[in-house]
Formats: structure tokens, sequence, C-alpha cells
């Protein structure tokens, strides 16, 4: 028989027609469990693919518990799931015919009962975890029930999971003052291609990781970084994807190196106190593969601070030719949104067009999103020089201050969406106090959102109607 009508596949197919394959970590996916079992029932043919469908990714183990011999478990009043006795290692291996299917416990649709931790720990010993798991590639602890209440999950200290791919745990503020640092290494873990950790804790560095250990990593989301962890993390050689929060202070002109720094990396995201922690990260980052940058800053970034940051992005896309992503945007505390900073309207925050204009030599940009503290020197002639210079943009965000008079009138936005077809979502303070007489002569059938909150209007319901004709496929229109 030919390869392509090989009986494992075509079920295979079948079967996946009533379930959302969805790869990506951070995304759910939808089982029709039922459909499922009715079809696993209608043929014997169908039962091991069915069942490959079913257990493939979990969010609990209490699935796995619930088969083993009724007098082994027990559920408690908060329907946690716990075992009555230590089950025999026949009674544990019995468990393969489901356990070697798992591929992943991570988030889904169905949430079955959590498992008590006496549980998890048994499940995930070193005689255990490697037999029963086989098939394994994704982890988050936080999934299965080590969540906040442990300020490091125990289970990491024995896991023995040599083929894992992701792993996702969290360290939390309980029982912090008892493990000032706690030390992460992983060598049972050598295949890791992805970690990310959830540091929920910012004193005394909580967590210490050795990112030598993982030669493969080429993902990381770190929510609080170290200062002894750096210099191992920029020469991970296959790091593609980096998210993390710099710490204050932290300044990347101290680990000076002639090694490569991040040959590799693709995608940049990263929160810091300046701009210029992360300007400066840029211009020693070696891989001609970046294609992605967003930048959340904690404080108001000065028009000085913009404008060197650019020039790294200039220095980026020099680089890289296929630099398509930039977001600078300001995480304000949320004090800041309430009572406007004393030097609001201070002209050292405004953005003039001479800066913007540092990014027009990007042409391959498909992502801009930047938000300002003060005036956004933008008007429909500037409006020109983007079209011509991001004729791909897909997603466009500029936004200054409210108090600001906007200078792009509707005849700019008109221009904008006619020479650049694949806008999706658009976000710009405009003048809309005159509105063009007529309908528009051209449709854009690209643009779905659409935000002109703080614009200068006069009639409001003239301008939502030219806008609703201009972009006759809006779904969403804030004004």
């Amino acid at each position: 028989m030919h390869a392509c009508l090989r009986i494992t596949e075509i079920l295979d197919l079948i079967i996946g027609f009533m379930v959302d394959h969805i790869h990506e970590p951070d995304k759910i996916c939808s089982i029709r469990h039922q459909d499922v079992a009715r079809l696993a029932r209608t043929c014997k043919a169908f039962k091991d693919p069915a069942l490959d469908v079913l257990w493939r990714t979990q969010s609990s183990l209490s699935p796995l518990i619930l088969c083993l011999p009724d007098h082994l478990w027990t559920t408690k009043g908060d329907w946690v799931v716990s075992l009555r006795e230590e089950p025999s290692h026949e009674d544990w291996l019995s468990l393969q015919r489901y356990s070697h299917r798992i591929r992943a416990f991570n988030y889904c649709l169905r949430r079955p009962r959590p498992v008590c931790t006496i549980t998890l720990d048994a499940v995930f010993s070193p005689n255990l975890s490697q037999k029963l798991f086989p098939s394994l590639r994704t982890l988050d602890l936080e999934v299965i029930g080590y969540g906040s209440m442990f300020p490091f999950p125990p289970v990491l200290s024995f896991i023995s999971l040599p083929q894992l791919v992701r792993l996702t745990f969290a360290i939390s503020h309980t029982g912090f003052f008892k493990h000032p640092s706690i030390h992460f290494k992983l060598a049972c873990a050598p295949s890791l291609q992805a970690l990310t950790i959830n540091v929920r804790c910012h004193r005394f560095d909580p967590v210490v990781v050795n990112f030598g250990d993982f030669p493969r990593l080429r993902s990381l989301h770190l929510s609080h970084l170290p200062f002894h962890g750096w210099w191992e993390l920029i020469h991970l050689q296959y790091l593609c994807d980096l998210t993390v929060t710099l710490p204050d202070g932290f300044n990347i002109d101290v680990h000076s190196s002639m090694q490569p720094i991040l040959p590799s990396l693709q995608r940049l995201s990263v929160s810091v106190c300046t701009f210029n922690q992360v300007t400066s990260l840029l211009l020693s980052i070696t891989s001609s593969d970046l294609s992605s940058v967003t930048v959340s800053c904690r404080s108001y970034p000065t028009q000085s601070d913009i404008h060197v940051l650019f020039r790294a992005i200039e220095r980026v896309n020099e680089r890289s030719p296929n630099f398509g992503m930039l977001e600078a945007q300001c995480s304000f505390p949320i004090k800041s949104l309430l009572i406007p900073p004393a030097n609001l309207g201070d002209p050292s925050y405004d953005l003039p067009r001479s800066t913007l204009a540092l990014l027009l030599a990007c042409h391959h940009l498909r992502v801009l999103k930047l938000d300002v503290l003060g005036e956004l020197g933008i008007d429909d002639a500037f409006i020109a020089r983007i079209t011509l210079a991001w004729p791909d943009i897909e997603v466009l965000h500029l936004f200054g201050s409210s108090q600001c008079i906007p200078r792009v009138s509707l005849g700019g936005i008109h221009q904008l969406l006619q020479r650049c077809q694949r806008l999706r979502l658009l976000s710009i303070q405009i003048d809309a106090r005159t509105v063009p007489e007529g309908e528009p002569k051209m449709r854009s059938l690209s643009l779905e959102k659409l935000d002109i909150c703080g614009s200068r209007m006069t009639e409001t319901w003239a301008v939502e109607r030219y806008l609703r004709i201009l972009a006759p496929r809006l779904e969403w229109l804030k004004l």
C-alpha cells in the first residue's frame, strides 16, 4: 500500500477534524471529547488513534490517577484527588497504556479535578516520570498544581524527563524569606528548548539560573533577571526568542565580550527602566536575523531617549534585512494614569518628525506601535512619506499626548489607506473637524480596527459615517 494511504494516518486525519490543533504553548486546545469517544466505539480500529487524541494534552494528573484501582485514590471535600495509599510499582506501570500518549501538560478548555502535591511528587519521581511519560514534550507546572503556594516547585529538584522540550514554572514570594536565593539547575532535561520562569518576587535576586546548562535553548521568557545570569544568557548560541525584564541600573556595557552576543536572536521583548538600557543591548546584539523588537519602559522617555533608540533600530535594520516589527511603549504605574506627571507639556518629551523619520529606512516594517508623552509631530505630508517607506505596513499605532492638537486630517487617513493596502489595525489621533464632502473615491478592504480616540472633531456622526464608507470591512471603531 502506498505510504499516503496508511490506515493510521487516515484515522488521525479523521479524528483531527474533531480537534482544534493549536501548537502554540500559550493557546488553548479544544477537543470534542464525546464525538471522539463515539467514533472510537464505532470501530475497534479507531480505538488507539482516538485515545491518542484524548490523552495528547492534559491540564491535570487526575484523569490518569483515576485509572488506578478504586481503593488507591479518593477525592477530598474540595474535589482534590489524592492517594489513599502508595500504589505498587505494577499499579503505576499499568498507567502506561494512557500516560505514554500524553505529549503536553498545558492549558486546555477541559479542566478536570486537581491532585494533591504528594501525588504530584510521586508521579514525577525519578523512578516513574521517565517510564510514564516517554512522549512528554511540554510541561507547565502551574497548570498541573505547582502554583503560587510554592516558592519553588519541589519537583524540579528530582524530575527526570530527558525528552522534555518546553517547561514553564513560577517562583512566588510564599516562603521567600526562608529561601533568599534559589539555584535552578535542570541537567535532567538536556533537550530543553523553551523555558518560561514567572518570578513573582523581586528582592535579593531570588532565582539563580545557570543558562550554560541549556545549550539548545531557543526560547526564554523570564519575568525577572538577576545580574549574575546575564553573562551566560547573552552567549546562548541558538536563542531565537527572548522575553526578559532587566533590573533597574542594569547596563550591558559592563559586560563587553569578544564572543558573539545572541547571534541567532529573532525576537526580543524587554521591559526596562529606561530606553538607554535597551539601546545598549540592541547595539551589542550580533544577530543578523532580528525581526522584532518590543520595548516596555517603566519611566517616561524623553525626546533624546527615543532618538538614540531609533538610531539603534537603524543599525539593527542595516544588519537584519528582515526587521519588520517595533513596539516602544510605556508601562506607566497606575498612579500615573490618574495623576498627570508634572512634566506633561514639556517639549523635551515631544517627538519631532526628524526623529520619527529615522524609522523610514526600515522598508520591511509591518508593525509599528509607539506612544510618547508629548506631541507627536506628524502631519499629512509625513503620512505621505510613510506610505512610500512602509507599503506593507499592517499595524500602525502612533499616539501622543491628548493635550496636543493633531495635524493629520481625514484626507491623510484616506491617503494612508489608499497606498497601504495591507493595513489591518490603525490607531492615531487626527484633526477631523473638517469632513471631506462626498463619499471617498476608494475603499480599504483590509482595515479591521480603527482607534482615533483623543481626536478633534465637531460632528462625530459625520466622521463615523465617512470612516465606515472608507473602510467597509471595519469591525471595530473607537472615536
